[in-house]
């Protein structure tokens, strides 16, 4: 394969973890306080408890619906990043291109079935409005064409331009739920005016890959089917793990316990903020790791400070946020929540371990070496979902025994990676 001198490369060589870290970490906590803010709006204007409480129930189920385009994210930052290690530029633009094509056939499915199985998810999560479990599943069908600027930009380490284009979708949130005060269908003409945001950012995230690719002619890379069928499977599992557990407590409160459901997704918003943390090492690890998936120790050795900086980073924002726990109540969400405060902790104990499980799972899906951690959180979702069926007299019983089997994870797959020696071609 012939090479092309990428600017960009030789403008990050000498570009540290931290100084990427610092990049992201800047541009991404600007779109999670939009995140909180959008939140934040939401529990104020919304004026209804069980309103807010259908409305992150529909993220949730949103969040689980996106598994195909966090695949797909995952799949195009590796190549991508193994190509721009490389510096073969110009096949980059072949393979997005080419990956776009994919993608637009597979939201037309995607939204087929989901249209189709709209009633049973709207019984099952007690969301009277169809409508609203409709434009769920679009907008989670058409967020698919996103992963081709988020992976793209996030393969090649233009972390500014990928921070940008993080930007639109929490504001064109914010805007939805500003909307939604001039009608009665709130939620409704919240996700439509989301689902326009999306289009939107799409016409932003093609002038920003332009800016990177746009000088570069096409060379045209094929990649072993065999293998990228094996990977793909790979992130499917890892993901679909991380996804599940991520939402499956809002869902299982909001199934199971109804009543409690407002309350605790106040006080899930909160605590939730500790994982912005988490977010911002794993979109910095995962190119850095992909693009040198052979160097067992250097990754380790990124892994180590990644969990530091993780765990230090943590334990200061769990502090704050329980010594100013009611003055963030009052401020984002008001006077009507403040009894949230009581699911904090519980949520806090849930969130650290999935945090970690996240950067655990990124770190082998990287390496393409996910048997250990596809298996743990094959096994913790299974036992999650079972706890929703038995654990159904307390709600802090649910969320408690979902924490402690998430820490035995956690605990597990750092012994598997610290204490084994890698195979040279291993794929475990």
């Amino acid at each position: 394969m012939s090479k092309v001198e990428n600017p960009l490369k030789e403008k990050n060589i000498g570009k540290s973890f931290e100084a990427n870290s610092i990049i992201v970490f800047t541009l991404t906590m600007l779109a999670n306080v939009l995140g909180i803010l959008f939140q934040s709006l939401s529990g104020h204007l919304l004026g209804d408890t069980q309103l807010f409480a259908d409305l992150n129930a529909a993220m949730a189920l949103f969040n689980v619906l996106v598994l195909p385009t966090t695949v797909s994210c995952c799949l195009i930052a590796k190549y991508t990043a193994e190509l721009y290690a490389g510096q073969h530029v110009g096949q980059i633009k072949y393979f997005l291109l080419n990956a776009a094509k994919v993608l637009l056939l597979l939201i037309v499915l995607f939204a087929g079935v989901g249209v189709i199985a709209h009633p049973l998810i709207g019984r099952w999560l007690h969301i009277g409005d169809k409508t609203v479990i409709i434009l769920v599943i679009g907008l989670a069908a058409i967020t698919l064409l996103s992963a081709v600027f988020n992976g793209g930009l996030q393969g090649m380490q233009a972390f500014v331009f990928y921070g940008i284009f993080g930007l639109i979708g929490p504001v064109a949130k914010i805007i939805a739920v500003l909307c939604s005060t001039l009608v009665t269908e709130k939620l409704t003409v919240i996700f439509v005016v989301w689902f326009l945001g999306t289009i939107v950012s799409y016409l932003c995230g093609v002038v920003l890959l332009r800016k990177v690719l746009g000088k570069y002619p096409k060379e045209k890379v094929d990649f072993e089917k065999s293998k990228t069928i094996q990977y793909i499977w790979r992130l499917i599992v890892a993901n679909a793990g991380v996804i599940l557990l991520s939402n499956i407590d809002i869902l299982l409160v909001k199934h199971n316990f109804n009543d409690e459901a407002g309350l605790y997704s106040g006080a899930r918003m909160l605590g939730y903020s500790v994982m912005y943390l988490t977010n911002t090492f794993v979109v910095v690890i995962f190119p850095m790791i992909a693009g040198k998936a052979k160097d067992e120790a250097g990754n380790k050795k990124l892994l180590k400070r990644t969990l530091f900086y993780n765990i230090v980073l943590s334990v200061v924002a769990v502090v704050c946020l329980m010594l100013c726990a009611e003055f963030c109540i009052k401020l984002l969400l008001g006077a009507d929540y403040l009894s949230c405060k009581q699911y904090l902790l519980p949520i806090i104990a849930y969130v650290l371990p999935l945090g970690m499980l996240n950067l655990l799972a990124n770190f082998g899906m990287a390496r393409n070496k996910t048997g250990f951690i596809n298996a743990s959180l094959l096994i913790t979702g299974g036992i999650a979902i079972v706890m929703g069926i038995v654990v159904k007299t307390s709600l802090f019983a649910l969320v408690g025994c979902l924490s402690t089997v998430m820490w035995l994870a956690v605990g597990g797959n750092i012994v598997y990676v610290f204490g084994r020696r890698e195979k040279v071609d291993g794929n475990k």
